[in-house]
């Protein structure tokens, strides 16, 4: 007789550009909402399915990929005036801890590093499922929070001077993971 035992533990989920998006999106003028994205990020995903407290999270972003679709926007945002891109090429996010909340949703808490400036901030997170696909397996995260980007030095003004409140000082963060897992 053989005895088989099964140790589980966190598994490593790496995403990609391929599977997800990092979106943001500001209100300007008070009326109309600015939205663009980031085309290059990676992200590590340690996730306990047993204990999701033991989760963890590292996210990378790069700043020069900002896409508004409008390229003298991206430009403007990549100037000292706002990301300064050339100085701080990365905006990262180091969890602390996971704090699930049940009905696949936990609160992430965590470092979020933007232009520098490093504040801890705490973000809701869904796992939206678990598929395999014979040797390949894939899980799905979202998230939406809210910061306000002159926490973060993100202050265009210069850009916005002549025209005081033209942008609104939140800015809302949509995170679709979806990570692989690693071989």
């Amino acid at each position: 007789m053989h005895l088989l035992i099964l140790v589980l533990a966190a598994t490593l989920y790496n995403v990609e550009p391929t599977n997800g998006t990092v979106s943001f999106s500001i209100m300007k003028w008070g009326v109309v909402r600015e939205e663009g994205s980031f085309r290059d990020f990676h992200a590590k995903i340690d996730y306990d399915a047993r204990d999701a407290a033991k989760s963890r999270v590292e996210f990378d972003v790069r700043v020069a990929s900002v896409d508004t679709k409008n390229k003298n926007r991206d430009e403007t945002l990549l100037s000292k005036d706002f990301f300064d891109a050339k100085r701080y090429p990365n905006l990262t996010f180091r969890s602390v801890s996971v704090k699930p909340r049940g009905n696949n949703v936990a609160d992430v808490t965590g470092d979020l590093t933007i232009r520098g400036v490093t504040r801890r901030i705490t973000v809701p997170v869904r796992l939206l499922g678990i598929s395999r696909r014979g040797n390949t397996e894939v899980a799905g995260f979202e998230t939406a929070f809210t910061i306000n980007r002159r926490a973060f030095g993100v202050n265009g003004d210069r850009w916005s001077a002549s025209v005081p409140g033209i942008l609104d000082d939140n800015v809302t963060i949509r995170i679709m993971a979806g990570g692989t897992r690693k071989p």
